[in-house]
């Protein structure tokens, strides 16, 4: 299940493991077809241009490794998620 994508439209999605062991064909921002094996465990993962970059139980570790791939990537980011200052749309944070 997705959590949250790069609003910029990267290929950067976190992902809740719901499903352990399942393999998945996803669409890449251009266009291309690639399969995504969920791992075997860890509740979250951090899937970037369709390969696994970093698993965890804990979704705070895998949304500060978003977090600085986003940043790496287009040199900014919107954080961690604040339910305060913001809200997802289509899996993408914005700013209320």
């Amino acid at each position: 299940m997705i959590i949250r994508r790069c609003s910029l439209d990267h290929d950067i999605v976190i992902h809740r493991n719901n499903k352990k062991g399942m393999t998945k064909t996803i669409q890449l921002s251009d266009g291309t077809m690639e399969s995504l094996k969920y791992p075997d465990s860890y509740d979250y993962f951090l899937a970037v241009s369709g390969e696994i970059v970093k698993k965890s139980n804990s979704f705070e570790v895998v949304e500060t490794a978003y977090v600085n791939k986003c940043t790496e990537l287009h040199g900014s980011s919107q954080g961690r998620i604040d339910i305060v200052k913001h809200k997802l749309v289509n899996n993408k944070v914005v700013t209320k």
